[in-house]
């Protein structure tokens, strides 16, 4: 059986070093796919990222044998799940899950039967494992991860709900969306204590339910800390900020 390296690492407790694409591009996706990071999220959510781009980047960095492909969907929905899964995603991360019935969908909709409601019929999943389509879909409910996003006031409520929900694979929390909806700075200087509270309620959760937490981290020193914290899967950057920052701080050097 294929297995999918992150879900094992985060079993054994062990953290995975990431980074976010939000650029529409083969290319960038293929240049990063190089680098010794565990895995590449493609946001699908909050980016221009078009079905057939997707099924592209997608590809370019499962074939590479490096980094593990996760797509964050743009929606919880059948549609946005089939299509990241499909595209040989080893993992999807739903955003705004706030209810153990949302949970349980984004599940069903994720997993061939008999656990799910998965259709079967992609010719293209497969080649990310190396495997034929009979083999992928014998293995696929266990090698593929679902993983949902907290990141609403309304999520804390029913976390042990939502925690508990079988076949998730992992929690990931959005921290600009939760702040948000907790009425506080989305990116403040230093955390607020509501916002610590929070994530101390959802770390608590997490443990009681042996369930591995991932954060979005602004960067790499950000990341550091949350693994400390206990956070286990973590971005250390995305591709539009290096960009824009890099560029800025060549082009301050240049004065």
């Amino acid at each position: 059986m294929a297995e999918n390296p992150i879900k094992i690492r985060l079993a054994k407790g062990e953290p995975c070093r990431g980074a976010w694409l939000g650029i529409p591009s083969i290319h960038s996706a293929r240049l990063l796919s190089r680098l010794p990071l565990d895995w590449l999220t493609v946001d699908t959510e909050h980016a221009p990222i078009d079905p057939n781009t997707l099924a592209q980047m997608v590809a370019v960095i499962a074939d590479s044998r490096g980094p593990v492909p996760f797509v964050r969907l743009a929606q919880a929905s059948v549609e946005t799940i089939k299509r990241a899964l499909d595209s040989g995603a080893s993992g999807i991360i739903a955003p705004m899950i706030n209810t153990r019935a949302e949970a349980e969908q984004v599940v069903t909709w994720a997993k061939f039967p008999p656990q799910g409601q998965r259709s079967f019929g992609s010719f293209y999943a497969p080649l990310a494992f190396g495997q034929s389509m009979p083999e992928y879909l014998r293995e696929a409910n266990q090698q593929t991860m679902v993983s949902v996003q907290i990141e609403n006031q309304a999520a804390l409520g029913n976390l042990d709900a939502i925690f508990s929900t079988p076949g998730l694979d992992m929690a990931f929390v959005g921290p600009i969306d939760l702040s948000v909806s907790l009425g506080l700075d989305p990116i403040p200087e230093n955390p607020h204590p509501i916002f610590q509270e929070a994530l101390k309620e959802i770390q608590h959760a997490a443990g009681t339910h042996h369930l591995p937490l991932g954060i979005f981290c602004s960067d790499g020193k950000a990341a550091a800390e949350r693994i400390q914290q206990g956070f286990l899967f973590v971005n250390v950057t995305s591709d539009t900020r290096v960009l824009l920052r890099g560029i800025q701080a060549e082009l301050d050097a240049s004065y």
